[in-house]
């Protein structure tokens, strides 16, 4: 990590990309409303009930072009690039890259923790069932953390193989994805979830490929013949079998390649990787103005918060709609006609969330971030078991679940110094998830 690269494997991307952040922005607000309309909450005989609400063959295939997950895990390979590349070129150590890296991931998570807690308290007092269903829905979405987490701390090691051989890393990762899906096809299922590490740094190593313009003297036709080669593949691992004909678990198709993810997650990544590629060229030297801007640029800055509050932000407008059982029509018809107004309200509870939770993120910045490399990789560790073990357990101050929310609080402590300093004037410890 201290080694100064040559000139022949320096990064030949741009600080800035705005197709990247584009990209971010685009996916951040597929993974909200998807979220936000996915679920079905009624009173029916005064019990509440959540049922998928998204079914049917068209909701199947739009499955696939509404799966994003793959681009936020290519952002941050581009962006880990980037950093690894500073440190190099500044002679920087592991832990100087990790540090400052990991703690903007983990610390936004203590304000999740301390409000789920409160509300875990709150809700405890009418119904446990409630409080255990709220606590298991706001960690849903967790595990892109934990594993975003582990992406990070490989992150100079990634950028390194690729140096050494561009697609050495790639195909090692899909051979073990490949190996994980024929045990799991073949009955022996227990292994499945180790694909969680291997689909997911396929596709980061997908954004180092892009931020090395590995692409770059490939001719669009090449590029669009990678993409349709993309989709072919697809089709010949769902339609005879045995993938799944979904990328998001549905009302009648409740197994998807997303939980745990398949291979052909990673080949969805390799399509999305070629048209990221074609758009980027033609956005070549472009950059928004004025508003557009000022919300790409926003939005880029905020996913962490976003990402961690949407989820909340719906959960209090639907805990509000249970005071008026009317807001929660049983009738499908009426349900999706009043999303628009439900988004909506969710969307300005969520602006309110991330303005507070910004006001933490700053708080933070105050501190600098440890770079001793023992204790920063430790504090990383930490987090990443704590962040996946809220995943399984939920977010709760109770039993295996609190001990997770412990880990996370004293993950972020570690990563932290008492030394107060200036932080720069463009720094967004939100936009960590991406860059």
């Amino acid at each position: 990590m201290v080694t100064q690269p040559d000139r022949a494997m320096r990064s030949n991307v741009l600080e800035r990309d705005w197709a990247i952040d584009i990209v971010r922005v685009c996916s951040i607000t597929v993974v909200v409303v998807v979220h936000w309309i996915s679920i079905r909450v009624t009173v029916v005989d005064g019990t509440v009930r959540g049922d998928q609400a998204l079914h049917g063959r068209p909701i199947w295939a739009l499955t696939w072009p509404l799966q994003v997950m793959p681009m936020f895990f290519l952002a941050g390979g581009f962006a880990n690039t980037l950093i690894v590349d500073r440190c190099r070129a500044r002679c920087r150590t592991y832990g100087d890259y990790l540090g400052l890296r990991v703690r903007r991931l983990t610390t936004p998570m203590i304000t999740l923790i301390a409000f789920i807690v409160a509300l875990d308290i709150g809700l405890d007092v009418f119904s446990e069932r409630a409080a255990a269903a709220t606590a298991d829905i706001v960690a849903s979405p967790l595990w892109f953390l934990a594993v975003y987490l582990i992406a990070a701390m490989v992150g100079p090691f990634a950028v390194r193989a690729h140096d050494f051989s561009a697609l050495l890393a790639p195909m090692v990762l899909l051979g073990c994805s490949l190996t994980v899906d024929v045990l799991r096809f073949g009955g022996v299922g227990r292994f499945a979830e180790w694909n969680l590490i291997f689909v997911w740094l396929f596709c980061h190593q997908l954004g180092i490929l892009y931020a090395r313009g590995t692409l770059s003297r490939v001719r669009d036709g090449g590029v669009l013949l990678i993409a349709a080669a993309g989709i072919g593949v697809l089709i010949v691992m769902v339609v005879p079998g045995p993938y799944f004909p979904t990328m998001l678990g549905l009302a009648d198709a409740p197994v998807s390649n997303l939980a745990p993810p398949t291979t052909a997650m990673s080949i969805l990544a390799v399509t999305q990787f070629a048209a990221l590629v074609l758009v980027s060229r033609r956005l070549a030297g472009w950059e928004p103005r004025g508003r557009a801007r000022h919300v790409i640029t926003t939005g880029a800055t905020q996913l962490m918060n976003i990402y961690l509050w949407h989820i909340p932000a719906m959960a209090i407008v639907t805990g509000a709609a249970l005071a008026a059982p009317v807001l929660l029509p049983s009738d499908p018809r009426t349900w999706w006609a009043a999303r628009p107004a439900w988004i909506v309200a969710a969307a300005v509870v969520l602006f309110g969330f991330v303005q507070i939770t910004g006001r933490w993120d700053a708080f933070c910045a105050r501190y600098a971030a440890r770079t001793a490399t023992l204790p920063v990789l430790a504090g990383s560790v930490l987090a990443a078991a704590g962040i996946f073990a809220l995943w399984r357990y939920g977010l709760s101050p109770h039993g295996k679940a609190g001990l997770a929310a412990l880990t996370v609080v004293l993950a972020a402590a570690l990563l932290t110094t008492p030394r107060r300093i200036t932080p720069p004037a463009d720094y967004s410890p939100s936009s960590a998830p991406t860059g």
